[in-house]
């Protein structure tokens, strides 16, 4: 396949229709497999998943993405806490990598591209996984902010969370022992008025394939597990499971929506903002094994059985205590704790973006102790040269100034293929002196007038240029220039 770079800018910066689904019946499905897991070679792990529900079909009509956004939300979420002199050029790589892997079908739907398809088989199972992420950002913070008008939602890494926390037991996921599995993302939505300050947290796991819907179902019914392993005050949090399966004919993604509590913190404005500034406490709190209230509570959700009469049966506790040991590891976070959630969630979510930006020294601020001492390099010194800043460049987009990273590559006739990320800039000064609330409130600003401006995209594309802006203020810009 022959491909201009002209080509693959205009690629990335088409919308495209997105194909999403969630039916009962898919959720039926998928409620299978997961009890199909359940026996002697999974033993009882899968009795611990949450109960599964299809999304209202209104929250998923008329979505559109372009390949710049899903770049966009995937070098977003993986932007690395790691102090290390090749951090930017890691989140650079997470652009460069995908992108000639999406495109837009004759009938304007996003599809995978025929050289994102033509890879070996090792490859395909990192690129659905990191795709699979992009995509599923896209669609969860759509889903969210449609039901909540007036929320910006962040994705913020669960480990990363739960290490920051000082949460005793998170050590690495293994993949093949089904009873550590954690979601992949915290979706924390924020929203400031002029009198109040609000907080909502999801849980979000991403899954992608280029396999059947067969292998989708079956990722799915392993994510029902996953969502459910992290509680507040012994409650599951409310929780999104989003499916990928890409093809050349056509992108396909199932979501389905398992119920939870749903409420973290509410206050003033200025307590927003105290919050946020000020570093977590450092709670003492450990991991392990559901105790048979909890375990009961939950298999009492999924087989529509009264908690009360398991509890008081001894063949239950007989059971329970046989099969205990195979349950997931699960983090309950007490109720007095929501505050410290909602501190942690915010200061990652602002963390991350001031890295995206490629400000590392503000973005120091608001990581935790934790942070700071156990995800630096064993250098004897820090390098200021690198650890300070990589923040410079600044463009204009309509009306507004970006400020962030530019990296150049070179290619053919003396041209180049330049990628810009960051975030606008009076969103930036914001977070950078820590004024959060400020920032949520011009960011809702900005959101409605870019949402207004329609014209502005047409310009851009006119130029050649592809640009993904998001309700948060972050961007990437991708162009080639003479």
């Amino acid at each position: 396949m022959n491909l201009s770079f002209k080509e693959l800018v205009d690629t990335l910066g088409t919308p495209s229709k997105l194909i999403v689904s969630s039916t009962p019946q898919l959720a039926a499905d998928v409620e299978q497999h997961a009890r199909e897991r359940v026996g002697p070679k999974r033993k009882s792990s899968y009795m611990y998943r949450k109960r599964l529900e299809a999304v209202d079909t209104k929250l998923l009509t008329g979505m559109e993405s372009s390949p710049a956004e899903v770049l966009r939300e995937l070098g977003l979420a993986t932007t690395f806490v790691t102090a290390s002199p090749f951090a930017d050029i890691a989140r650079h790589w997470a652009h460069v990598r995908y992108c000639a892997t999406l495109r837009q079908t004759p009938k304007q739907t996003l599809a995978l591209s025929k050289t994102g398809a033509d890879i070996v088989h090792h490859h395909k199972v990192a690129q659905s996984e990191q795709i699979g992420i992009g995509l599923a950002l896209v669609v969860a913070k759509r889903i969210l902010e449609r039901k909540y008008p007036g929320w910006i939602f962040s994705s913020v890494d669960v480990d990363t969370t739960l290490a920051a926390g000082f949460l005793d037991g998170v050590g690495p996921v293994r993949q093949k022992n089904k009873t550590t599995m954690r979601p992949d993302y915290f979706l924390i939505g924020r929203h400031a008025s002029g009198t109040t300050a609000n907080c909502k947290v999801f849980v979000l796991e991403c899954k992608g394939t280029h396999g059947s819907a067969y292998h989708s179902r079956q990722q799915m019914a392993t994510a029902s597990l996953q969502v459910g392993s992290v509680e507040v005050a012994s409650r599951t949090l409310p929780s999104l499971i989003v499916a990928s399966r890409l093809s050349v004919s056509g992108v396909e993604i199932d979501v389905l929506d398992p119920p939870g509590d749903e409420d973290l913190w509410s206050g003033e404005p200025e307590q927003f903002d105290e919050l946020v500034v000020e570093n977590p406490e450092s709670p003492q709190w450990t991991s392990g094994q559901p105790t048979f209230e909890q375990f009961t509570k939950r298999k009492s959700d999924l087989l529509g059985i009264p908690q009360d009469e398991m509890l008081a049966s001894q063949d239950e506790r007989t059971k329970f205590e046989e099969i205990q040991k195979d349950l997931p590891v699960v983090f309950n976070i007490p109720g007095s704790g929501k505050p410290w959630l909602f501190r942690t969630l915010a200061r990652n979510a602002a963390h991350t973006t001031l890295r995206f930006a490629g400000d590392n020294k503000a973005a120091a601020k608001f990581a935790t102790p934790r942070v700071g001492t156990q995800r630096s390099l064993p250098l004897d010194e820090p390098i200021a040269e690198w650890y300070d800043s990589m923040i410079g460049s600044e463009i204009r987009i309509g009306s507004r100034d970006f400020v962030g990273v530019k990296y150049s590559m070179p290619i053919l006739n003396g041209k180049s293929f330049e990628i810009f990320r960051g975030v606008e800039k009076e969103l930036y000064e914001r977070l950078r002196q820590g004024k959060v609330s400020a920032y949520l409130s011009h960011a809702h600003r900005l959101r409605e007038e870019w949402q207004g401006r329609p014209e502005v995209y047409g310009r851009l594309r006119a130029n050649n240029d592809a640009v993904s802006v998001g309700n948060d203020g972050t961007v990437i810009k991708l162009r080639i220039k003479d």
